[in-house]
């Protein structure tokens, strides 16, 4: 009895020295703070990509609010209506800093709820990348017509944003805690009383077998466990030690059983031979038809790479075709005393032309800005280089104005949008010049295209008429304005398509505009012509960088004395 109850004090001591139980508590403990720390890091992170969205939301869903009003207030330059824009922008708690300038660059409003100061690491690192926002206010004139009249510049409050965040976040940290805590204790109540507890038990019911007669000895089923895991363990236990005496005669029939199935693998193996012969043998059908395949996939790609030779040489054709259609650069070189031409499509054809010649006595100017460019581009112009020949060929028309009416009916019928129910919607600008040596004038009618003339080395530029021809959803023009410019020795003259000064670019990436590009022309109208175009050529393809072009270009530059 004595050596007994030794036994069982030695192992009651192990068992409170490394108790099962603690090591379930300590693992349990650190699990949960493991996985409670890694869910609060993915919850800081997920609040954190929550928040910054919310934040760029509502800042962009801020901007359209008043994008309306500041593209009205930077199109009239109007400060006070700029100022009500910026005052309306800093009611809300995120905004720190508005400024909103016109297109020249100039100041119209701005206002900061706190002085600018430099963003510490924190915010820097959470909402330094979104705190900075900066659009472009376009003005719509028209359907068609719509320019960059300014830009809007916010600044977010990041110590404001960090601050929520931050307040988030140590909600977050504690709640986390709190319930790592309280289920760490209620997993190790219910783990001692449900496995550790039964688990000792079992421990004590198997040690009190006697190893020389294991047949005899059976362990008590616990209450509460006749139909879980334990009681499982309870009776597997007692059937193994029911059928350990019969151990022998079970290995004696697991040895005739084995050589069966030793004889039954021979079998299969054959078998399984047999169908790996047949499968090699359709493996290397499938080889020959899709080695079949290949080849005539490979004459499909010799076929796709024929067409498309025959497309670019098609494309090249229609360029020889255009190019036959423009006139000579050179028609007018006897009226005048320079005119240079650039002509540049953004493809191998475009949307792009230009009419020059000699009619009783006087040099006639055109240059056309056509819908779209690419192919469908130089299909209209073919529309217009026959409309314009019929004009002044066949009714002897050459005032600008007129011609310019005559333009858009003749495009309107020839491309059945006269009528409601053309499916058609396509148009052009235009800018006509005519130059009559006799009374030393240049008479300028414009759609949406400009004249630029330079005088005692100053730039003026003429503004055509905010109209387009020839689209079937613009009203028919009832009549357009003429400027007649007295030319006096020296001056020169600039038509040009917007293709010109529609480059992104520059060290903010911005539109070019006409202003600067008027501003180039006057830098650079002292010297020959062909110079200053073959210079301002150069500047665009400068300003541009690696930015692509975006539109066909043409250029006519011409000295009259």
């Amino acid at each position: 009895m004595a050596s007994q109850h030794d036994s069982a004090s030695g192992t009651d001591g192990i068992l409170l020295r490394h108790s099962l139980n603690t090591k379930q508590a300590v693992a349990i403990l650190l699990l949960v703070l493991v996985v409670g720390i890694i869910g609060s890091v993915l919850e800081l992170y997920l609040n954190w990509q929550s928040m910054r969205e919310e934040f760029e939301t509502d800042t962009q869903q801020t901007i359209e609010m008043v994008k309306g009003s500041a593209s009205e207030a930077a199109f009239q330059i109007n400060s006070e209506l700029a100022l009500g824009v910026v005052d309306g922008l800093l009611q809300r708690q995120t905004i720190a800093h508005v400024r909103m300038t016109d297109n020249f660059g100039d100041v119209l409003g701005q206002g900061s709820t706190e002085p600018l100061s430099t963003t510490g690491w924190l915010s820097e690192r959470l909402f330094g990348d979104i705190v900075s926002y900066s659009v472009p206010l376009i003005y719509h004139a028209s359907p068609a017509v719509s320019h960059e009249v300014g830009q809007l510049e916010l600044m977010l409050n990041a110590q404001e944003l960090t601050s929520r965040f931050v307040e988030r976040a140590r909600v977050n940290f504690y709640t986390g805690l709190l319930r790592a805590v309280v289920v760490s204790l209620s997993a190790m109540l219910l783990f001692y009383y449900l496995i550790t507890r039964p688990l000792v038990r079992v421990s004590h019911g198997i040690a009190a077998v006697d190893p020389s007669e294991p047949g005899k000895g059976t362990i008590e089923s616990h209450i509460g466990h006749d139909k879980d895991e334990l009681g499982l363990l309870t009776r597997s236990f007692n059937k193994l030690l029911t059928e350990f005496q019969r151990g022998l005669e079970q290995r004696d029939t697991a040895q005739r059983e084995l050589k069966k199935l030793t004889e039954g693998l021979e079998q299969l193996v054959e078998e399984r031979t047999h169908e790996l012969q047949v499968t090699l043998e359709s493996l290397a059908r499938e080889k020959d038809e899709t080695e079949q395949a290949f080849s005539r996939l490979d004459e499909a790609h010799k076929e796709l790479d024929r067409t498309n030779r025959l497309l670019v040489e098609s494309i090249q054709y229609a360029r020889r075709i255009q190019t036959a259609l423009l006139p000579d650069k050179q028609a007018l070189g006897g009226q005048l005393r320079e005119i240079h031409v650039c002509w540049e499509p953004l493809h191998l054809v475009g949307g792009d032309y230009f009419w020059l010649e000699n009619i009783n006595g006087r040099s006639f100017m055109a240059i056309i800005d056509c819908t779209g460019h690419g192919v469908p581009g130089a299909f209209m112009t073919l529309v217009v280089a026959s409309a314009l020949d019929q004009i002044l060929h066949k009714s002897h028309e050459c005032r600008p104005a007129q011609v310019l009416l005559q333009l858009d009916d003749a495009v309107r019928a020839r491309l059945r949008q006269d009528r409601p129910g053309s499916d058609s919607d396509d148009g052009l600008d235009a800018a006509i010049c005519v130059w009559d040596p006799a009374l030393s004038t240049v008479t300028f009618a414009g759609a949406n295209l400009p004249l630029i003339y330079v005088q005692n080395k100053q730039a003026i530029s003429i503004r055509g008429d905010r109209m387009s021809l020839g689209y079937r959803t613009q009203a028919v023009p009832e009549s357009f304005q003429e400027h007649v410019v007295p030319v006096s020795e020296g001056m020169s003259f600039y038509m040009l398509t917007d293709g010109m000064h529609d480059h992104i670019g520059g060290e903010r990436g911005r539109l070019l505009g006409r202003k600067r590009l008027t501003q180039v022309i006057e830098e650079h109208s002292d010297m020959p012509m062909a110079e200053q175009l073959s210079t301002i050529e150069a500047f665009l393809s400068q300003y541009r960088g690696q930015e692509p072009r975006r539109d066909d270009m043409t250029l006519i530059g011409f000295t009259p004395l």
